[in-house]
């Protein structure tokens, strides 16, 4: 018997897809289920409502709000796991039935995820005219809502201990205010800084590169160098003269291709004498020789000029708003040095400077310690430059300013030379002014990258008002402007210099993305104490003399982030998170260690080193502006007992007082074990004392 054949000339593949009721759902202007544009068959006024909490498992949504509609809840689940969608109007309920239980699962948790959208009730399988607890009570009308939970409201701090030590009291923390360079007693008396500064100019300049010197900041492509060789960094070059073998003099070198040297100020000119051809500039220059040439004119000899003839320079000063300017150097975020871009300028600005550098080499030493006000020759990384004096408190620390280019220096002794009375009287081109609008900040590195990367080939128009001039700080208010960009430079700075608060949703920024600045190691150091609640644990928190008063700089900008910028109410950082938190009424820097749940995370101040519980409503999401290193280091002290006594750890105390400057017989640091180690000598007389 032969086989049937089977008939497959019907088959297609994906009828059921196309046919199946499941795949063909649409929803009409009222927001009701339809199938094949007609009325879905399980929709029907004849099934009643019991027969449908059996056979289908449903979800139960009170309309919360006027959003919540038969469309939304349809797109919100979707359109092919709704099976049908009843409104109460008595209750305020939706009915929405799933096909089966996995897609009810799969709404609950979607809800779950979304509760500031809708609420939820889960419905179950039931008998016939059984109503079920939990569906009574979703039917029953939702209860009057109580007063809103206040982020902001303070409840008890959790005293109880948890893995995080807290320290004890709440001392403010120590601040550190930089002695000033010029002081108004160093005007006094007729003295040579009154004589050469006689505007007051440095009598409020500060030192802003502290850092430089423990080299924190490690820009690319830069090494640590002397800031009046800031123009090197920046791209900026200063002719270095070379001293070449003086060669015999010919006339016929006074005229090349139409083009010579003036004979009084060097400058290239076209401009001859029709008889005897000597170049000269102007009538100006001619005026200064026209005695001599009238007596050589026409004779074929050269003129014999004396010292004086040839040494005119164009006047110094801040050229009239409108001018083309360059930037020589930065003094502060808001102050700069600028001179005029005029091409006599230059060419006045570069002669100075070779001058200085050739007849410098050739200058004595500096024999004894000199004056404020003083101007002297500075030698940085084997070139000469002009720099007045301004403070010689510490021998091994002279603060000089470079006036040919503006910067504050610190230098020595062994680099200081003899300026003559001929180079102290050439001209000064740099001239300090205030940008308009940008505020005074602490140098970060990310302004720091900017300034470095200005070179001087830039030039900027400048315009000022003279009723906009600030006379506590002798400076000019002025706005610049890139010629070739037409970028604003003080629009540039603010924007760089203001910190954005970063929105909740990231996830915040670790301690190790900030630079970590090491405690000098060696013997008879000199450190700053910053915290001493920890002393029973046997350490306390200090900072390099130098570097504190580089962390009080910082906090004008940390209070202004603060108080100004951030507006997000409250703020729960996660573990090992940094955030800015107020402390006895001023915002700090700080990581937080531990959320307990009474609202008041373990904040570690890690400029200082307590750790205090602080409410959320007190703590702001860190912002990515604010790279400054810590300067604050943990400092074991080595000789402690296990157990240390009241009375051991009160006399520790007084041997780190809070915010005082301690010398340390010897600073060890254990690689192995990453940490700083103190040993005091009279360790064992501190803690034996009675």
């Amino acid at each position: 018997m032969e086989p049937a054949e089977e008939n497959w000339s019907g088959f297609d593949p994906i009828a059921k897809d196309f046919y199946e009721e499941v795949q063909n759902k649409s929803t009409n202007e009222s927001g009701h289920i339809l199938v094949d544009g007609a009325p879905a068959p399980l929709k029907n006024e004849k099934e009643n409502r019991a027969s449908k909490q059996i056979k289908y498992p449903y979800l139960v949504v009170p309309k919360s709000s006027s959003f919540v509609t038969e469309t939304m809840l349809i797109n919100f689940f979707g359109r092919t796991v709704v099976q049908d969608l009843e409104y109460r109007r008595g209750s305020g309920v939706y009915f929405v039935y799933f096909l089966n239980i996995g897609f009810l699962e799969a709404a609950r948790m979607r809800v779950e995820k979304h509760p500031n959208l809708i609420r939820g009730f889960t419905g179950r399988h039931q008998k016939e005219r059984e109503r079920n607890i939990e569906f009574q009570s979703a039917l029953e009308p939702m209860p009057k809502r109580g007063p809103a939970f206040l982020e902001t409201e303070r409840t008890p701090i959790n005293i109880q201990p948890h893995g995080v030590p807290l320290s004890a009291g709440r001392h403010k923390h120590p601040e550190f205010i930089r002695p000033p360079l010029v002081t108004k007693a160093d005007y006094q008396g007729g003295s040579l800084l009154a004589i050469n500064d006689p505007i007051k100019r440095y009598l409020n300049v500060r030192y802003e590169f502290a850092l430089e010197r423990h080299d924190v900041y490690n820009l690319k492509d830069e090494t640590r160098m002397s800031q009046v060789v800031l123009h090197f960094r920046s791209g900026r070059s200063i002719p270095v003269p070379t001293i070449a073998a003086a060669k015999e003099f010919k006339p016929e070198n006074l005229l090349e291709e139409g083009i010579s040297k003036c004979v009084v100020c060097q400058n290239w000119t076209d401009i001859f004498c029709k008889l005897c051809k000597m170049p000269f500039c102007n009538a100006s220059c001619f005026a200064d020789v026209d005695d001599l040439h009238k007596e050589t004119c026409g004779k074929g000899e050269l003129l014999k000029l004396d010292e004086k003839v040839g040494r005119k320079f164009p006047k110094p000063g801040l050229p009239p708003t409108g001018s083309k300017v360059r930037i020589t150097a930065f003094e502060q975020t808001n102050v700069v040095y600028v001179r005029s871009a005029d091409i006599h300028v230059d060419i006045a600005y570069y002669a100075v400077l070779s001058e200085v550098m050739m007849m410098g080499k050739t200058a004595a030493k500096l024999q004894t310690q000199p004056v404020s006000g003083q101007i002297v020759l500075c030698e940085f990384e084997t070139r000469m430059f002009r720099a007045m004096v301004l403070n010689v408190d510490d021998p091994k620390d002279i603060y000089v300013v470079c006036i040919d280019f503006g910067s504050i220096e610190v230098t020595q002794l062994d680099y200081l030379y003899e300026c003559s009375a001929y180079l102290a009287s050439l001209p000064c081109y740099p001239v300090a002014v205030q940008l308009r609008g940008v505020p005074r900040r602490l140098l970060g590195p990310n302004i720091r990258e900017i300034m470095y990367e200005l070179d001087q080939s830039l030039v900027f128009d400048i315009k000022y008002s003279k009723r906009e001039y600030d006379y506590s700080q002798g400076l000019q208010i002025v706005v610049m402007t890139e010629i070739e960009t037409s970028g604003n430079l003080n629009r540039v700075f603010k924007t760089i210099m203001t910190p954005v608060e970063p929105s909740l949703s990231e996830l915040g920024y670790k301690e190790d993305c900030l630079p970590h600045v090491p405690l000098p190691t060696g013997k008879n150091i000199d450190l700053v104490v910053m915290d001493n609640s920890f002393l029973n644990f046997g350490f306390v928190y200090c900072a390099p003399r130098d570097l504190a008063f580089e962390i009080t700089a910082m906090q004008r900008d940390i209070q202004e982030y603060g108080e100004k910028i951030a507006k997000c109410a409250t703020y729960a950082p996660p573990n090992d998170v940094l955030c800015i938190a107020k402390y006895e009424g001023k915002w700090c820097r700080g990581v937080s260690l531990e959320l307990v749940g009474d609202g008041y995370p373990r904040i570690l101040f890690i400029d200082y080193g307590n750790i205090v519980p602080t409410h959320v409503s007190d703590i702001r999401a860190y912002p990515p502006q604010f790279i400054f290193p810590v300067m604050t280091v943990e400092l074991f002290v080595i000789g402690l007992p296990d157990e240390l006594t009241p009375d051991q750890i009160n006399r520790l105390e007084q041997h780190f007082p809070l915010g005082a400057a301690v010398t340390c017989n010897e600073i060890i640091y254990s690689e192995k074990e990453n940490k700083f180690s103190v040993r005091i000598d009279n360790m064992q007389d501190i803690l034996n004392f009675h």
